[in-house]
């Protein structure tokens, strides 16, 4: 058998989850339903691109991750600061167990939108988006 070790995306998908539960922020791994009860604010890693790059030798690429920072309209300093907090630890050297990576600041993108997708809702919708090079 082929001891295979963990791919890339899940390295980095791990170190954020861990990271935004490290910032003691409720982190889900989906997007909880609208009859859930849960606490704003709260983070979800929602999506995760590989774009894979091998060479004989090594293997190369980019991470592409989006974390999602939800909270409510009166929370916007909080949903704010989450979005920093998570771009500010995707610029320069990371290293992990597995891999190491380089994000540039200007790969990285944040937005924050005004979302009222659930009914009656007014939500704030914190995206940040994460580009890690696999070195």
């Amino acid at each position: 058998m082929v001891l295979i070790k963990k791919s890339p995306a899940q390295d980095v998908y791990d170190r954020y989850f861990k990271l935004s539960k490290q910032l003691k922020y409720n982190t889900y791994d989906y997007l909880p339903a609208s009859n859930e009860k849960v606490k704003y604010p709260f983070v979800v890693l929602s999506g995760i691109e590989d774009n894979k790059s091998n060479t004989k030798t090594e293997l190369t690429g980019s991470i592409v991750l989006t974390i999602d920072c939800w909270g409510t309209p009166k929370q916007r300093s909080t949903i704010h600061e989450m979005v920093e907090r998570f771009f500010h630890a995707s610029i320069g050297h990371i290293n992990t167990e597995n891999y190491s990576y380089y994000g540039q600041a200007q790969q990285q993108s944040t937005r924050i939108l005004i979302d009222t997708s659930v009914p009656s809702s007014t939500l704030l919708h914190g995206i940040v988006t994460v580009e890690l090079q696999v070195q």
